[in-house]
Formats: structure tokens, C-alpha cells, sequence
């Protein structure tokens, strides 16, 4: 990235805007009004008028409730214009007045179902609605009372009326006493636990006011429906067109609202900001044609520039990966944008993240179901976050296949692997558990077992797997935080901090190496692998004690340690999924479908209802597991790079902020 000011006069400051949009080159560096011979840039053009029109339009989208979505069609700004103001004043009108009927319809169908509410508990007593209001010398008490109120309320008020019902577990009273009693039984029948019910102002017997309401409720819901069908009518008639014209808004209130990021004086502007090196020269070429020469766009000294960023201004980032890899970029704002020094993690989660979910999950039958389930979903959500978070898990699926051929799962081991590719005999079978070699009995039809050893395809459950991927798991590990180690002392040279680099960063990836190698060599009885790693990792240790934290960095040494031990996820997870797999098969093919068929072993005798009420807990013991077996597998990876590794070298000095030039990628107009 290169610094660079634009200054120029403010007579050409429209035509600069417009160049500086449609080139999409220049990220911004907002004036902070620092410096007293300049002021903040003021609007240009209809700036008011372009806002006030977006405000309008998306209250409108609003109501129609659009929402993001991939463009169906697309516009020429000249339709857009000419099709603005019918659809600002005209369509929009009629969208407000057609919302406002239906909340108004919903507010008064809400206050009549509230008034049926109040109405059903008094069919109870004997009285007309019309006798419970109206009175300038009674006081009246309606209600629900837990125990009868009627001998207090005379001891008080001897004048009195009272009524009383019974519904639902419940007592209810209705009380007349002169108004200057009102206090007095008012206290008699909170003693009796009274609760008040509120009364509509309506005429007549309780049960054809309630006919009434619902008549009325009945009607405007008749009334709703139709207003309801015309907004989706007009959703699906204006949709794009709207979303086209809010483009259109939105792109000329962010160039007319440019200047308020400029410095001004009474006759020029200066603009600061950042531009890809490789594409200066275009920038200043194609400015200055645009002002007619009536502008300056100068390149800011690496020296000045970097004065800049020790005052606190971050350098934007550009992600620029390949289109394969670009997906991923995705995972990595999650976590946070990459400085400008540092390395841009996205191409490594590209290489580890695809191949941690194949090993967790590996399975050819769950393999096959994600990609069939992302290809419907990749044509049903099409926007752009949803489209690369798609391609991220298609191509883990795609390794979710490969891993099931080296396991020999097809949902779960020894289940239709091996009816379909076939088992190794009983006595080869016990010769390989003799020689301590049995990694499963399933076989690669005709070619039999393959690998060194003959370990593929490998039996997940079997004992000598299980260690081989204990193994696999740790170097794994080992690989992917040494990368980040590695890059952590890349990041920190950058940053011209040596210290940090060689007795903080280049220590961890020693001590994890080589503690791995110490252990390696414990288990396979090498004393020479031991003493070495045993000899390095000691090295390792003073050199963090050398380092900028002194003794205190000996405290990390633990989670160095645990570091690793994170990495058995990819065994134990994965372990999980085909354990329940595997369960699913057993009870569907030797416990439900042999019960239910009088107790028979031979699948050819099973009967129908047997087979069906197998197939079923089948299918839903796996459907349950395929679904865990997706997000399990997408989350303990995301959680390898996110701790294990990228705090090796990530975001150390506090993230970065992502190059974003000004001016916008068109969707719903042509270019």
C-alpha cells in the first residue's frame, strides 16, 4: 500500500468524486480536523435531497419486508431514474396506506379479542353489560373473589347488591354499594382476596356482545387478507426495482456525502488515503484527467508514512487470494483482519481446515449427503456470505469422501463398505490381531488392504488405529503450530522486534517439536530421540527465560503442553461420530430387525415389519449423527486455528483494518 494526498480546486471537486467512485482504488483516510488551516468538507451536489429519498424508499422496503438477496435482474440507472419518483410518491404511497390498514386491522382485532377476554367470565352473573357502569351514586365492584364476600360487604354497607357465579375454579362477584361506602368495602374485599376485572362499555347479555365481536373480528379479518396479498403482490412486482433504486440512492448520497472525509479551505480540498502500489500510476493518470489539470496527486514518503502509523493510523489490509482460496476469507474476519505486516492466515485455513473436518467426520455416505445438501442450498441462498460459507463445507466435504475411503466408512464402519466391497477371512483376520497389524477387516475388493502395513482401510475402532491417529492427531498439531510459530517470527521481524522473535516466538516452536520428538522416542524405546528432545527442550526453556517476559514466560509452558493435547479432538471427535455410527447399524441390523422377526439371524428372513421399523431407527440415528457430524466437525477445526495457532502469530498488536476503497460494486444496476 501507498500513501497518497489529492489536493486540488474545489470547482472540480464533483468530477474528482465521481472518478475516485467509479475506480474504486483510493481507501479514504477520514479528515479528524487536526489541522487549524483546514475545516471539514461540506456536501455537494442534491446530498439532502438523495437521503431524504433513501430514508423514504427503504420505510417503504420496510413495510414490504425486503430483505439482502442475489439480484434477480438487473437495471440501467437511466430505468431507475425514470421510474423513481412513481415509485417514491405513487407505489410507496399506496404501500404506507396499505401497511397502515393492516397494523390498524391488527390493533383492532387485538382490542376486540381483549374485549372477549374480559366478556366470557361474566356470562356467569345475571346482568345485562349496560347495569356495570353509568351510576352517579353507586359504586360498582366486578371481579373474582376466593371466598363469598356477601355477609362483610352488608356488615359495611347494608344497602347492597350483590351478584356472584361461578366458572372454571373461579367465584365472581359483582358489587353495588352507595359511593360513600366505596372505600370501606373496598378494604372488605381485598380481605377476601378480590381481584377486579375491567368491564367494556357495551349493551346487552354477555353472549351476543361476545357474537358481536366476533362477527367484527371476522370481518376485518376479511378485510386483512386481501390488503395482505396486494403488499405480496407488490413485493413481487417492485422487489428488484427497489432494490435497484436503493443502490442507485445509497451510491449518489455516498459520493455527494464524500466531502464531509476531506479537508477544506475557501477554494481547495485534500484528500488522504491509501492505494495499492501497482496502481498509482493509474490513480494520479486518471484524476488529473478528470480535474483537467486541476489537481495534484502526490505519493507520501515511506518515511512520513510510517510517522503516520507510530501516531496510531493502521495501514488497510488488502485480502487479495485466489478465487479457490477466497472463501476462506470469510473465517478469517471472524477472528479479525490482518494487519499490514502481518500474513494473511486465509490460504492456511484453505490447506488445514478441509482436511481436519474430512478427518473428524470421513465418512463416503456423509460425505455424499453434505454435498448433495450444499449444492440445493448453494442455488437457494445467494448471497455472498452465505455462497462462501457454502463452498467452505463443500470442499471439507469433498475430504469428508477421501477419508472415507481410507477409513472404509460408508455411514459407519463394517456397514455397507463392507457389503459392498468385501471382508478380509476369519484366519487372515486373526493373523494380523497375532502380529499386532489388525487395522480392520474391511478390504479394497480385489486389491485387498493397501498402505504400508496393510493399514487402509483403517478400522477407526480398532486399537492399533486408534494409536496410529493418536499419532497423526499430535504431528498434526505439531505441523500446524509450528507454521503459526514460524509466522510469528516473520510478523515480529517485520516489526523490527528481534527479541520478541527469537526468545519468545522461535522458543514455543522448539519446545513443541521437540517434546513431541521426547515423546515419540519414548514409545518406540529410542533413547536417542529422547535425550535429543529432552536436550532441545530445555534449550527452549532458557531462551524464554532469556526473552522479553524473564521467568514469568515459563508460565505459558503448560498451555504449550495442552497446545498439542488440543489436536486428539481430530481423533476423539471423530471417534464420537462413528462409535454412534457404528451403534445405529448394530441395533438396527442385529438387535430391532432379528427381534421383531421371531428372533432369526438371516437377513433374508427378516420380516417386513422388522425391516421397516429397522430402516427407520436407522435412518434416524443417522440423520442425527450426519447432523452433529456437520457442526462438530466445522467447529473444533475453526477452534484449532483460532487458539491453537493463530496466537502464535495473529492480530498480536490488536487486528488491522481491511482495505475498502471508496466506491461501490454494482449488483442490482449495470455497470
Amino acid at each position: 500500500m501507498s500513501r497518497v494526498v489529492v489536493a486540488g480546486s474545489k470547482n472540480v471537486i464533483a468530477p474528482v468524486v465521481e472518478k475516485l467512485h467509479e475506480l474504486r482504488l483510493l481507501h479514504i483516510v477520514n479528515y479528524n480536523g487536526n489541522q487549524p488551516q483546514f475545516e471539514m468538507g461540506k456536501p455537494i451536489g442534491k446530498a439532502k435531497e438523495y437521503s431524504e429519498d433513501l430514508i423514504k424508499l427503504r420505510s417503504v422496503t420496510r413495510y414490504l419486508d425486503l430483505k439482502n438477496k442475489a439480484p434477480d435482474k438487473t437495471y440501467p440507472e437511466s430505468q431507475v431514474l425514470s421510474e423513481m419518483d412513481n415509485l417514491l410518491n405513487n407505489v410507496g404511497a399506496d404501500v404506507t396506506a396499505t401497511y397502515e390498514r393492516i397494523v390498524a386491522i391488527d390493533a383492532e382485532v387485538k382490542s376486540k379479542q381483549d374485549q372477549i377476554k374480559s366478556l366470557t367470565p361474566l356470562a356467569v352473573l345475571p346482568l345485562p353489560l349496560e347495569a356495570y357502569y353509568g351510576y352517579d351514586s353507586l359504586a360498582t365492584f366486578v371481579g373474582t373473589a376466593k371466598t363469598p364476600v356477601d355477609a362483610d360487604v352488608a356488615k359495611v354497607s347494608p344497602v347492597n347488591e350483590v351478584y356472584s357465579g361461578s366458572a372454571k375454579n373461579a367465584t365472581f362477584v359483582a358489587v353495588f354499594v352507595p359511593v360513600e361506602k366505596a372505600g370501606e368495602v373496598s378494604s372488605i374485599l381485598s380481605e377476601h382476596g378480590f381481584s377486579e376485572l375491567s368491564v367494556p362499555r357495551l349493551e346487552g347479555n354477555v353472549d351476543s356482545a361476545i357474537a358481536t365481536l366476533e362477527g367484527s373480528i371476522k370481518s376485518l379479518e376479511g378485510e386483512k387478507a386481501p390488503l395482505q396479498k396486494k403488499l405480496a403482490d407488490m413485493k413481487k412486482q417492485y422487489e428488484d426495482l427497489m432494490l435497484a433504486t436503493d443502490e442507485y440512492l445509497s451510491m449518489e448520497t455516498r459520493k455527494t456525502e464524500a466531502p464531509l472525509r476531506f479537508a477544506e479551505t475557501d477554494n481547495a480540498f485534500v484528500i488522504d488515503g491509501y492505494v495499492p502500489s501497482d496502481q498509482f500510476s493509474r490513480l494520479k493518470s486518471e484524476l488529473e484527467s478528470a480535474a483537467g489539470g486541476k489537481l495534484e496527486v502526490s505519493l507520501i514518503a515511506d518515511k512520513e508514512a510510517e510517522e503516520l502509523v507510530e501516531k496510531g493510523e493502521d495501514i488497510p489490509s488488502q485480502m487479495d487470494n485466489p478465487s479457490l482460496v477466497k472463501p476462506y476469507e470469510l473465517v478469517t474476519r471472524l477472528f479479525a483482519i490482518p494487519e499490514y505486516k502481518e500474513f494473511d492466515p486465509s490460504l492456511l485455513i484453505f490447506v488445514f481446515f478441509p482436511i481436519m473436518f474430512g478427518m473428524i467426520l470421513g465418512d463416503i455416505g456423509y460425505g455424499v449427503m453434505s454435498l448433495l445438501l450444499l449444492i440445493m442450498l448453494k442455488k437457494k441462498f445467494r448471497t455472498p456470505g452465505w455462497q462462501q460459507l457454502i463452498n467452505i463445507v463443500m470442499i471439507a466435504s469433498v475430504w469428508t469422501i477421501i477419508f472415507g475411503f481410507f477409513f472404509g466408512e460408508i455411514f459407519g464402519p463394517l456397514g455397507l463398505w463392507g457389503r459392498m466391497m468385501g471382508h478380509l477371512s476369519e484366519h487372515e483376520i486373526e493373523l494380523a490381531k497375532q502380529a499386532g497389524l489388525y487395522f480392520g477387516e474391511g478390504v479394497f475388493g480385489s486389491l485387498g488392504r493397501l498402505g504400508p502395513l496393510g493399514i487402509f482401510p483403517m478400522d477407526r475402532l480398532a486399537t492399533n488405529a486408534v494409536l496410529l491417529l493418536i499419532g497423526t492427531s499430535i504431528f498434526i498439531g505439531v505441523i500446524h503450530c509450528s507454521v503459526g510459530s514460524i509466522l510469528g517470527i516473520k510478523t515480529e521481524l517485520n516489526y523490527g522486534e528481534k527479541k520478541h522473535a527469537y526468545f519468545e516466538r522461535l522458543p514455543v516452536m522448539l519446545f513443541q517439536v521437540f517434546f513431541s520428538v521426547a515423546l515419540l522416542g519414548l514409545v518406540m524405546g529410542q533413547s536417542i530421540l529422547t535425550y535429543l528432545g529432552v536436550i532441545v527442550v530445555v534449550v527452549s526453556v532458557v531462551m524464554m527465560v532469556i526473552g522479553p517476559e524473564g521467568p514469568m514466560g515459563l508460565a505459558h509452558v503448560p498451555s504449550y503442553v495442552s497446545n498439542l493435547i488440543s489436536y486428539l479432538r481430530l481423533l476423539a471427535i471423530g471417534l464420537a461420530s462413528v462409535g454412534l455410527a457404528y451403534a445405529a447399524n448394530q441395533l438396527a441390523f442385529y438387535v430391532i430387525m432379528p427381534m421383531l422377526s421371531g428372533g432369526v439371524t438371516n437377513s433374508a428372513e427378516f420380516s417386513i415389519l422388522g425391516i421397516i421399523v429397522g430402516i427407520l431407527v436407522l435412518f434416524a440415528v443417522h440423520f442425527i449423527n450426519f447432523l452433529l457430524g456437520i457442526l462438530s466437525p466445522f467447529m473444533h477445526p475453526l477452534r484449532l486455528h483460532y487458539v491453537e495457532m493463530f496466537t502464535k502469530f495473529y492480530s498480536a498488536h490488536g487486528g488491522g483494518v481491511e482495505y475498502s476503497p471508496f466506491g461501490h460494486v454494482r449488483r442490482f444496476l449495470k455497470a
